[in-house]
């Protein structure tokens, strides 16, 4: 599953970012490569149930994710690490049909604050620039006024939010219904 994933970010990712405009790098494409990565890493979790298995599914994507054709770069990998953390975290609790909705929701939703402390780390910017600039993209990708600046953050956490619910109920549906199907 961590091969999978680490597929998708590589091939998927190299071609969105490819054909898509600079502005949905900050917010399409992270989306819905997390979107499928959390499906995928999710789905895993009912064949590699053991505590701890959607957190080295993330790890082996990492690895791989080291090897796309767009060079090293710490963000992804950062991303990717922490969204195996962020779904391992709330399945540690319990690993329910909920736990896979708040699993994903939480790891698609880390994308924003992702944003403001790897730009912080790796660049210094602070955070009005981030938050400025995460502003005007989203405006663009929105369609709405930057003046409602904290109306477009909320509406592109709550596509976040929702992205990431309907992966990890996507990933509960399909591994439950491949796990029955194999008579598991």
């Amino acid at each position: 599953f961590g091969a999978l994933w680490g597929a998708v970010e590589i091939v998927l990712g190299s071609y969105l970012h490819l054909i898509l405009p600079p502005q949905a790098d900050t917010f399409l494409i992270g989306v819905l490569l997390g979107g499928i990565g959390v499906a995928v890493a999710l789905t895993g979790r009912h064949f590699a149930s053991n505590r701890g298995s959607v957190f080295f599914i993330s790890v082996v994507t990492a690895l791989l994710k080291l090897l796309s054709p767009g060079g090293i770069k710490i963000g992804p990998l950062v991303a990717i690490l922490a969204e195996g953390v962020l779904m391992e975290a709330v399945l540690w609790v319990a690993s329910t049909r909920w736990t896979f909705l708040l699993g994903g929701a939480l790891a698609i939703a880390w994308n924003l604050p992702h944003k403001f402390i790897m730009m912080r780390l790796l660049f210094g910017k602070g955070f009005t620039q981030v938050f400025t600039k995460m502003v005007q993209d989203g405006s663009q990708t929105l369609g709405l006024d930057v003046s409602a600046a904290w109306l477009i953050l909320a509406v592109l956490l709550l596509i976040r939010l929702s992205v990431g619910a309907i992966s990890g109920w996507s990933a509960w549906k399909l591994g439950g219904a491949v796990a029955r199907r194999l008579g598991r």
